[in-house]
């Protein structure tokens, strides 16, 4: 697999991952490697409950998402005012 972004600039360069959102293959320049918090189901009676954990899973996002996932949390910071 090449990466997407680099083949939109008839650039061939191997993907070292894929996008969590889109699922683009990214290379290594394109990728942005973010940490997500993980959580543990644990159950509290007869309610599941989910507990975080002290851990935190790698994720990859081309820069894209990366970009629609800033503006989303910029507007959301501003009570979705001017988005």
């Amino acid at each position: 697999m090449h990466c997407f972004d680099c083949v939109e600039h008839n650039v061939e360069r191997p993907a070292v991952g894929t996008c969590m959102d889109c699922g683009a293959g990214v290379c290594a320049e394109h990728a942005r490697p973010e940490r997500r918090p993980v959580t543990c189901r644990m159950s509290a009676g007869m309610i599941p409950v989910q507990q975080p954990t002290q851990v935190a899973a790698r994720i990859l996002r081309c820069s894209a998402c990366t970009q629609v996932r800033t503006t989303v949390a910029a507007c959301e910071t501003q009570g979705g005012r001017n988005c």
